[in-house]
């Protein structure tokens, strides 16, 4: 195969799929992390993301925050309604050319509907079966320990920034009894995001000289810090806005047990530990399903638009 055909390839692989604007990269656990070490050996400074479904209505109404999603190196299925998304997107909708245009019209609606439906059933009850797009679910949670593994690996080092001052220190403690080779070379917690300056935190980075940086300041706050701070950060080979993850490790707040994260019940769990969050649940859970299938509706409308022109 010839270099160009290569090229070809990478850049196409590299392009990822789109849901709600915002481009999701269909990668498995083991791609992640040859990327990981290659992002860490290859000169250059990178970042992820990983996105779930609040990202992406976020997005719909931020577009700086959707051009920093769209501009990462990697962007992570971050959630099961990401998965599901991609799904039931591509899946095709075919209605017999001998209706009328009207007639058309009214069963693909209802084709996408039902459909809708269908995927949803299908999602709860065999999860598995909507990976055929997006092969992996990767949760800033669960990459964290095996990016954690490489650097400790290879003798990279790590730095902690954002989140609840106990919480950086016991997730620390956490991932250095895990990994005893594992360099942390500084945590910064405990801090108003809203008020402390980007000097003080660019500051606190730089004098620890990290690989690699996690960055736990919530969304969109955290992308956004990374994308317009990355290069002020000479050392830093690959950042990850972690979100909440950090609370997991420090054990300040669990997941849901494995038998809910296999029925995609996890925001149900989260939602009876955090009564507080029911308006985030809602746009994830009930808002995001929304625009999506109006993205479909659109989507196939257009098409169709496309096939009368022609």
């Amino acid at each position: 195969m010839s270099k160009e055909k290569n090229k070809e390839i990478t850049n196409k692989e590299n392009r990822g799929l789109s849901i709600l604007g915002v481009t999701i990269h269909p990668i498995t656990r083991k791609e992640l992390l040859k990327k990981v070490l290659y992002y860490l050996k290859d000169g250059q400074q990178h970042y992820i993301v990983t996105v779930n479904p609040e990202f992406l209505m976020v997005s719909a109404e931020d577009s700086v925050f959707k051009k920093i999603l769209n501009s990462a190196d990697i962007s992570l299925a971050d959630g099961n309604g990401i998965i599901w998304a991609s799904y039931f997107l591509d899946l095709p909708v075919s209605i017999p050319n001998t209706f009328t245009l009207q007639k058309q019209k009214v069963y693909r609606k209802r084709k996408i509907r039902n459909q809708m439906l269908f995927t949803f059933l299908l999602n709860l009850v065999y999860p598995r079966s909507t990976r055929k797009i997006i092969p992996e679910r990767l949760t800033g949670a669960d990459i964290i320990f095996d990016i954690a593994k490489i650097i400790s690996e290879n003798d990279y080092s790590l730095y902690l920034l954002g989140g609840g001052n106990e919480t950086s220190v016991a997730a620390k403690f956490k991932l250095e009894k895990m990994f005893p080779d594992l360099i942390i070379s500084g945590i910064k917690g405990g801090f108003n995001k809203e008020v402390v300056s980007n000097e003080v935190l660019i500051e606190a980075v730089n004098k620890a000289k990290p690989d690699v940086l996690f960055v736990a300041l919530g969304h969109p706050f955290q992308e956004k810090w990374i994308y317009h701070n990355l290069d002020k950060l000479p050392s830093v080979k690959l950042a990850i806005g972690v979100g909440g993850s950090l609370d997991f490790i420090s054990g300040r707040r669990k997941r849901a047990p494995l038998a809910l994260q296999k029925l995609n019940l996890e925001w149900l769990y989260r939602f009876i530990q955090e009564p507080g969050r029911a308006k985030r649940i809602k746009r994830a859970v009930i808002d995001f399903p929304k625009m999506v299938y109006r993205e479909k509706v659109e989507l196939v409308n257009s098409e169709e638009e496309s096939e009368d022109e022609l």
